[in-house]
Protein backbone atom coordinates (compact mmCIF):
# COMPACT_ATOMS: atom_id res chain seq x y z
CA UNK A 1 0.00 0.00 0.00
CA UNK A 2 0.92 3.40 -0.95
CA UNK A 3 -0.27 6.51 0.02
CA UNK A 4 -0.49 8.89 -2.77
CA UNK A 5 -0.35 12.88 -2.97
CA UNK A 6 -3.08 15.53 -4.17
CA UNK A 7 -4.55 14.70 -7.21
CA UNK A 8 -2.68 15.77 -10.39
CA UNK A 9 1.33 15.47 -8.45
CA UNK A 10 1.58 12.16 -9.87
CA UNK A 11 3.81 11.79 -6.43
CA UNK A 12 3.61 9.10 -3.55
CA UNK A 13 4.08 10.38 -0.61
CA UNK A 14 5.57 7.24 0.93
CA UNK A 15 7.53 4.46 -1.14
CA UNK A 16 6.73 0.77 -0.74
CA UNK A 17 9.87 0.40 1.48
CA UNK A 18 8.89 3.28 3.79
CA UNK A 19 4.97 2.17 4.33
CA UNK A 20 5.99 -1.18 4.74
CA UNK A 21 8.34 -0.37 7.66
CA UNK A 22 5.63 2.32 8.78
CA UNK A 23 3.14 -0.17 8.96
CA UNK A 24 5.11 -2.70 10.71
CA UNK A 25 5.95 -0.43 13.67
CA UNK A 26 2.84 0.50 14.29
CA UNK A 27 1.28 -2.85 14.37
CA UNK A 28 4.69 -4.02 16.42
CA UNK A 29 3.98 -0.99 18.76
CA UNK A 30 1.10 -1.92 19.42
CA UNK A 31 1.37 -5.47 20.44
CA UNK A 32 4.48 -4.46 22.37
CA UNK A 33 1.77 -2.04 24.32
CA UNK A 34 -0.71 -4.43 24.59
CA UNK A 35 1.57 -7.23 26.12
CA UNK A 36 2.66 -4.63 28.98
CA UNK A 37 -0.57 -4.86 30.21
CA UNK A 38 -1.62 -8.23 29.02
CA UNK A 39 1.14 -10.54 28.85
CA UNK A 40 -0.43 -13.64 28.57
CA UNK A 41 -3.31 -12.68 26.42
CA UNK A 42 -3.34 -15.59 23.79
CA UNK A 43 -4.34 -13.51 21.36
CA UNK A 44 -1.83 -10.88 21.70
CA UNK A 45 0.70 -14.00 21.34
CA UNK A 46 -1.16 -15.10 18.01
CA UNK A 47 -1.02 -11.94 16.32
CA UNK A 48 2.53 -11.20 17.60
CA UNK A 49 3.10 -14.96 15.86
CA UNK A 50 1.02 -14.27 12.75
CA UNK A 51 2.95 -11.19 12.29
CA UNK A 52 6.56 -12.80 12.54
CA UNK A 53 5.08 -15.45 10.05
CA UNK A 54 3.42 -13.35 7.33
CA UNK A 55 5.37 -9.80 7.58
CA UNK A 56 8.12 -9.71 9.10
CA UNK A 57 10.78 -11.20 6.74
CA UNK A 58 9.19 -8.44 4.31
CA UNK A 59 9.58 -5.59 6.60
CA UNK A 60 12.93 -6.46 7.88
CA UNK A 61 14.54 -6.35 4.34
CA UNK A 62 12.73 -3.15 3.89
CA UNK A 63 14.16 -2.03 6.80
CA UNK A 64 17.64 -3.10 5.13
CA UNK A 65 16.70 -1.19 2.20
CA UNK A 66 15.87 2.28 4.15
CA UNK A 67 19.13 1.58 6.02
CA UNK A 68 21.02 2.03 2.82
CA UNK A 69 20.20 5.48 2.24
CA UNK A 70 22.82 8.10 2.52
CA UNK A 71 22.62 11.27 4.78
CA UNK A 72 21.69 13.13 1.49
CA UNK A 73 19.12 10.32 0.68
CA UNK A 74 17.30 10.85 3.72
CA UNK A 75 17.10 14.64 3.96
CA UNK A 76 15.65 14.44 0.14
CA UNK A 77 13.07 12.02 0.85
CA UNK A 78 11.91 14.38 3.98
CA UNK A 79 12.06 16.87 2.24
CA UNK A 80 9.74 15.56 -0.51
CA UNK A 81 7.65 14.17 2.05
CA UNK A 82 6.86 17.07 4.19
CA UNK A 83 6.30 19.38 0.67
CA UNK A 84 3.52 16.72 -0.26
CA UNK A 85 2.09 16.55 3.23
CA UNK A 86 1.76 20.34 3.01
CA UNK A 87 0.48 20.25 -0.72
CA UNK A 88 -2.86 17.65 0.86
CA UNK A 89 -2.77 20.01 3.39
CA UNK A 90 -3.74 22.75 1.48
CA UNK A 91 -5.37 21.37 -0.90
Amino acid sequence: MTTTSPAGTGRQLLDADEARVARASRELTKIAAALVSRPMDRDLHEQMRAFLDKESEASLASWDVLLQRTPDQLKERISTVLTIQALRTAS
